[in-house]
């Protein structure tokens, strides 16, 4: 498939790539298979192992994966957001710092959760969490749950059995956005090492049967303008994004928009 626009609609607004050169199918492969082969090449050495330079380029391309999914997460919180929408913290009195166990306990939580409010064990539970070290070191979570049913603080104590929990609706937030931003916030910590202590694993899980933002992706000549009719912008930007061309990296000038879509 070849395009030179890409759009992504949410509840709130538009994201707008405009590509001065189109990007084709092959590009990506391109792309993708020559990461992979440096990266293969690296993982041969640990961290300890780089260069300095090489170390500072690891932690940057761990830091840019990490806020592409910082975005990732926000488009996802403003499709799914809804009046019904609660924010849950888990905490335990254990010091639980290894991620894996927690992460355990964390699944069956949500197992538990499901089965006391649907009564099935097939997953009906809407979600997205964000894990979060503590200063002690013990991992805690933050969730959002959608169009979540009201559940009483002593029932929720009683289903997680670990240690603490907060819950919140949401009703201060006046939108969708507002609530991505909010839970977002928690993914911008973390630097240096806790950057590689994030290597491998999910900046955010979600359950499987949430709305997906909807992304477009066209090959025309037409102006932006014309396609959306709405001059809301909220944020634009130019920068050079890379392509493949002939074996060779060049680059490829790209538009940015995000549009704020209209309430009706």
């Amino acid at each position: 498939m070849s395009y030179n626009r890409k759009i992504i609609r949410t509840s709130s607004y538009l994201e707008i790539w405009e590509y001065s050169s189109p990007i084709f199918s092959s590009d990506n492969t391109d792309i993708e298979t020559n990461q992979v082969s440096l990266n293969d090449k690296k993982k041969r050495r640990t961290f300890d192992e780089l260069t300095p330079n090489e170390q500072d380029e690891r932690l940057n391309r761990i830091s840019k994966t990490r806020k592409n999914s910082k975005w990732k997460l926000q488009r996802l919180i403003d499709s799914n957001y809804d009046n019904k929408t609660s924010f849950l913290t888990l905490t335990t009195k254990a010091n639980i710092q290894d991620r894996t166990e927690f992460n355990t306990m964390f699944d069956k939580f949500i197992k538990r959760l499901n089965y006391y409010i649907y009564n099935s064990k097939r997953r009906q539970l809407k979600y997205i969490s964000v894990l979060e070290r503590q200063k002690r070191g013990a991992w805690h979570a933050h969730i959002l749950l959608f169009n979540f049913p009201y559940v009483s603080h002593k029932d929720l104590l009683r289903i997680w059995g670990h240690g603490a929990v907060r819950i919140n609706k949401l009703d201060s937030l006046d939108d969708s956005s507002n609530a991505g931003r909010y839970v977002a916030k928690y993914m911008e910590k973390g630097i240096g090492q806790e950057l590689l202590e994030s290597l491998g694993k999910k900046a955010f899980y979600s359950s499987r049967n949430l709305k997906q933002p909807e992304e477009i992706k066209l090959l025309t000549n037409e102006n932006v303008e014309d396609l959306i009719q709405t001059d809301d912008i909220l944020y634009e930007s130019t920068y050079n994004s890379k392509v493949f061309r002939k074996g060779h990296l060049v680059n490829n000038k790209v538009k940015y928009r995000k549009i704020k879509i209209d309430e009706e």
